[in-house]
């Protein structure tokens, strides 16, 4: 899959961040449309395919899971990609690349296993503090893997209850790369 250059950086951006940054969990921030699934799909490919490791991919609406599905099964291998969805029917456990529905596996993660990643689509949804669907799953996916890594991708860094969604104390530590509207236009 090829990627256009601004996803590339992203994708070496992050890739950056994790080699230089223990324990610290990167965020991505690409406008709408800019191309998220192809960046997401690419990195999983490497995980999963090149690296033998596991990623676990969330979303919280039936729409993204099913485009990061499609994306992700014609960028790897045959059964490399599982889904996870009550919406979707369908409750694949045993696959490197999982998509999941945040309502369906947020009091699943000791189900689904240990990953050696986690790529959040819409990240700005994580809550700051204690609580929420995805603080319950991504707590429990630490105790099953202490040492997974959390990768945001969003278009909308900041939350007008919380503010910016990357901080020392967040799930989310930092934005290791952001390109914007006026940027991409050409």
């Amino acid at each position: 899959m090829e990627l256009r250059w601004y996803q590339a950086e992203a994708k070496a951006a992050i890739y950056k961040h994790l080699e230089t940054k223990p324990g610290s969990n990167p965020c991505a921030v690409l406008p709408t449309g800019a191309g998220k699934t192809p960046l997401l799909a690419s990195i999983c490919a490497d995980i999963a395919g090149a690296w033998g490791g596991r990623v676990l991919v969330l979303a919280h609406v039936k729409e993204l899971l099913e485009q990061a599905a499609a994306k992700l099964q014609a960028a790897l291998p045959l059964n490399m990609v599982g889904i996870y969805s009550a919406g979707l029917k369908s409750r694949e456990t045993d696959r490197p690349v999982i998509v999941a529905g945040i309502q369906s596996v947020y009091k699943r993660a000791g189900e689904l296993g240990s990953f050696s990643a986690i790529i959040v689509d819409e990240a700005h949804l994580i809550p700051a503090h204690d609580g929420g669907m995805y603080r319950s799953l991504l707590d429990c996916a630490k105790v099953v893997n202490p040492n997974v890594r959390i990768i945001g991708l969003t278009a909308t860094p900041y939350r007008m209850d919380t503010g910016y969604i990357c901080d020392a104390e967040n799930i989310l530590n930092e934005i290791c790369y952001e390109v914007g509207v006026k940027e991409l236009i050409v």
